[in-house]
């Protein structure tokens, strides 16, 4: 293990300082720091990729999954880099949604990791659209090194962090995750030292059993949780963000939990986390053994048969982990879709095109700027900046044709565009577009309006 870290952290043991110590402290509530990942791995060749985005995506298929995830990987041999966030939606880099959502938000200072070509659309992009008054550096990607521990020191490093605050590292693949004051904000940053922000079925499409087109984000959801009383059972799926105090917990905590958190695997990282220490997890032992006696029955009780890869109380999950780990956390269970809606596929990207090409129709040219706040400064960009971009960035030179290509190499049996280039997916006007666009109509509106009051 080979990272950054300030003298006094090499004090302390892996994943924190003594329980008791920091038990006593406190963090500051406001969060007002942000490292925001633009970078990605790469497989060692696009044969080896696309196998196994095709074979992930047949294997849902073939399961009758809710979501079914064409992945956007990248590879060493690629000509074009796919990297997802430089991905066009509406014409706008997906990268650009997520920077809008940052510098709208009450943080003062933002650190951006990514490649060469992230940051000549970050250069143009800060020069059109402005930093709102933070502080933004960029910080390059290491190409020989793009996992997501060393990509969160590479952030850091950039950043002069107090042992009494918290940092949001986020991957910037959340084009709509613009009510960020609720993160930044909360009450629980005071009291632990990583806050895990769990995406609950139940909270975000809280009528999805009557209606299932008002589950407009369509997700596997392996984890189950007990929330805060014995029948209030969650169907969960793991955070896409991350407030974290650098100064008192291992980095490397993220990456496990991130790095390993899809299809179930987060139990894995539950182990090798736990097997670092046995005495912690002595110590968690009484959690770990209510949890094993009564978890189950409990789940069979509420909704019988219900099948699912783990599953825990809050309580008992809370209480288990801060032992592990030496430190306390927190879960928060949310009722926002915008936290779940990543792009990791061909069909997450197709969600936003979708939504925002539905909202032109609804709006006319000026759609986006009714379910994005940073809606005109984007298409300000778009206006300016990309014309000279398509020149300078070799997948936006024929963008439509680039993304045929993609749907064709992967299987997906369709094409999003005709040879015109106009938008035809034949998902475009499902209903599921109609509920998101009203959902993000309505939030906009409320971001603007409190926005508003503020200033």
């Amino acid at each position: 293990m080979n990272f950054h870290r300030p003298e006094r952290g090499n004090l302390y043991p892996p994943f924190g300082k003594p329980f008791a110590f920091m038990a006593s402290m406190k963090n500051k509530i406001q969060i007002e720091k942000c490292i925001v990942s633009f970078s990605h791995n790469k497989y060692e060749s696009r044969k080896l990729a696309d196998e196994f985005s095709i074979a992930k995506a047949k294997g849902e298929i073939a399961a009758g999954k809710n979501g079914i995830s064409h992945l956007i990987l990248r590879s060493r041999d690629d000509e074009i880099d796919r990297l997802k966030f430089l991905f066009l939606i509406h014409g706008i880099p997906l990268m650009c949604y997520s920077l809008g959502n940052l510098i709208c938000s009450s943080l003062k200072e933002i650190v951006v990791v990514g490649s060469d070509e992230v940051q000549r659309i970050l250069d143009r992009f800060l020069s059109t659209a402005g930093t709102g008054g933070k502080k933004i550096q960029f910080v390059r990607e290491d190409d020989q090194n793009l996992n997501l521990f060393h990509t969160m020191d590479l952030g850091r490093s950039k950043l002069s962090i107090e042992n009494d605050e918290l940092i949001l590292f986020q991957p910037g693949d959340l084009p709509f995750l613009y009510d960020l004051e609720k993160v930044l904000g909360f009450q629980g940053n005071k009291n632990h030292n990583v806050i895990l922000w769990l995406n609950s079925r139940q909270k975000m499409f809280p009528g999805f059993n009557e209606n299932s087109d008002s589950e407009f984000v369509k997700r596997n959801y392996h984890y189950r949780i007990i929330n805060d009383h014995d029948t209030d059972l969650h169907e969960l799926k793991e955070p896409n963000l991350y407030p974290i105090n650098f100064e008192r917990m291992d980095p490397e905590i993220i990456d496990y939990l991130h790095s390993s958190r899809k299809d179930g695997q987060i139990v894995d990282a539950g182990i090798k986390m736990a097997l670092k220490n046995p005495v912690r997890l002595f110590l968690a032992l009484p959690y770990l053994v209510d949890h094993v006696f009564n978890f189950r029955a409990q789940v069979q009780k509420i909704r019988p048969g219900d099948k699912y890869q783990f599953g825990i109380s809050k309580r008992n999950f809370q209480k288990s982990v801060s032992k592990i780990l030496n430190a306390p956390i927190s879960t928060k269970l949310h009722d926002d879709p915008s936290f779940v809606s990543d792009v990791d596929a061909l069909e997450d990207w197709e969600d936003f095109e979708s939504l925002i090409h539905f909202a032109n129709k609804q709006e006319g040219k000026g759609g986006l700027e009714n379910i994005h706040p940073f809606g005109k400064e984007l298409m300000n960009f778009r206006e300016k900046d990309m014309p000279d971009l398509k020149q300078e960035i070799p997948m936006y030179q024929n963008f439509p044709g680039y993304i045929n290509h993609v749907y064709q190499t992967l299987e997906m049996g369709y094409e999003p565009y005709d040879s015109d280039g106009n938008y035809i997916s034949p998902n475009a006007n499902s209903p599921e577009v109609e509920q998101a666009y009203r959902w993000y109509q309505k939030k906009c509106k409320l971001i603007n309006s409190e926005s508003s009051l503020v200033s």
